[in-house]
């Protein structure tokens, strides 16, 4: 077989809004990586499965998906290598040979000297990157065999399609740890006004053609994927996963698009279609709204979904591949979130409280007018955690700071009354409550606290 070496680039213009080397400023691909949360996070079953799909896809015996840290090459799932988590050798054949936000292909990893020693005997490698929403490289799935073998265009398509499988499944994890994050801070205020669980969806991603892996990977794929006909838009197919989300089973294909998702004026995916056909370039929604038929009603679902133009090779007939994701309980939980921080804000202004969020790491301070009135303090005037200290009686001040230390190494609450001293120089009691919030390291960052002036007798 004649090595070859291949670096072939499929990635739409969207995908590639940073066209320069994906290390060209290494800050800035970082901060795309750490702003994903997934360095140094446990194994999960989507990654996994992705991997081990890969792998039987291409009837290869290994597979990884890595990302590019600061101190080596983390690997968030593996398939056939034991024990690989993270590695410091920056120039494994992932991160060395993925390294231009294009697809990479060796036939014969033997016929290149530089690479014919490596440590795992890998002899065939196809590696394709995970490219940010910002357009930086932050990873690579990769596929390997100890056999040299060809690969051809389709198969380069495919292993495409598969690494944006990846990057949607890191955005769900991220979209988790921020739902995460806000749960906590209701939590914090104290609101208890909402009891709500996060739901996350399967990833959704654009495949072109699967030739003859195409019935396998549409059966068993963690997400639900469908095509329907350029021709006269009725659903060619449609695999389980799509089936269960729209209440449907397989009397539903062959027929018209429009018997589960009417054409109405308000349908956003039918936007997306028509910009599809107009642009020829992959297209994708984020927190649609959806009406489907259900049961005989018409019910609402919030989607991510990614279309793609997909040519059928017998009939030359530019079909629509879409891949969706099911979000809806995660975009009522966001709802609800956001509409109890409306009610514990206004349930703290009626009851003349002051509020506020205060940032350790730079003394920095949000909050509310009463909140500066009750330190004396103009709403105008400027106002950080070293004057809140500065107005508080000194023979306070180291009580408090213990009081706080104490709240964020038990993680629990901090509540104190203490004296202030004002501008015009009368003395006021506060009663104060605070709760520590935590990043993903497990360090207090914030602080958020209420508080109040109080009568009290002398």
């Amino acid at each position: 077989m004649r090595n070859l070496v291949i670096s072939q680039n499929f990635y739409s213009a969207t995908q590639m809004t940073n066209p320069n080397h994906p290390f060209d400023s290494d800050t800035n691909r970082r901060n795309a990586l750490n702003r994903y949360h997934i360095l140094g996070t446990p194994p999960e079953d989507s990654f996994n499965r992705l991997a081990a799909l890969a792998a039987q896809i291409f009837d290869l015996p290994m597979c990884t998906i890595s990302f590019f840290g600061e101190n080596g090459v983390y690997y968030k799932a593996s398939v056939g290598f034991r024990d690989v988590t993270l590695t410091a050798d920056k120039e494994s054949l992932c991160n060395n040979l993925v390294a231009e936000k294009s697809l990479k292909v060796i036939n014969d990893v033997f016929g290149v000297p530089e690479l014919a020693d490596n440590i795992h005997k890998v002899r065939f490698f196809a590696g394709a990157p995970l490219i940010s929403e910002q357009g930086y490289q932050i990873g690579a799935l990769c596929v390997m065999g100890l056999e040299a073998r060809s690969f051809d265009e389709s198969e380069q398509k495919i292993l495409i399609g598969l690494a944006e499988v990846v990057m949607n499944q890191a955005i769900l994890h991220l979209a988790s740890d921020h739902l995460r994050i806000e749960n906590e801070n209701i939590t914090a205020d104290n609101v208890g006004l909402i009891d709500y669980q996060q739901h996350l969806s399967k990833a959704n991603s654009d495949l072109e053609s699967l030739q003859d892996n195409f019935e396998l990977l549409f059966e068993q794929a963690p997400i639900a994927i469908g095509i329907i006909s350029g021709e006269d838009n009725t659903i060619i197919q449609a695999n389980k996963a799509l089936l269960e989300i729209l209440g449907q089973d397989s009397t539903l294909i062959g027929k018209p698009f429009s018997v589960v998702i009417p054409d109405l004026e308000e349908q956003d995916l039918l936007k997306l279609i028509a910009r599809l056909y107009e642009t020829r370039m992959l297209q994708h929604g984020h927190e649609l709204k959806l009406l489907v038929w259900k049961e005989d009603q018409l019910k609402s679902l919030y989607i991510n979904i990614t279309l793609q133009f997909t040519r059928n090779v017998e009939t030359g007939i530019d079909n629509i591949m879409f891949i969706l994701a099911d979000i809806t309980d995660y975009v009522i939980s966001k709802q609800l979130n956001q509409e109890a921080n409306v009610v514990l804000k206004s349930a703290i202004e009626a009851g003349g409280m002051g509020y506020t969020v205060v940032e350790f790491a730079t003394g920095k301070m949000v909050s509310n007018d009463q909140f500066k009135r009750n330190y004396g303090y103009d709403v105008n005037d400027e106002f950080d955690y070293s004057d809140l200290f500065d107005a508080m009686l000194p023979k306070y001040r180291q009580l408090i700071k213990k009081a706080v230390h104490d709240a964020i190494e038990s993680n629990g609450v901090y509540k104190a009354e203490y004296e202030v001293k004002w501008k015009d120089g009368s003395i006021h009691w506060i009663s104060a409550y605070g709760k520590p919030r935590y990043d993903v390291h497990g360090r207090a960052s914030h602080i958020i606290g209420l508080n109040k002036i109080i009568e009290k007798a002398n």
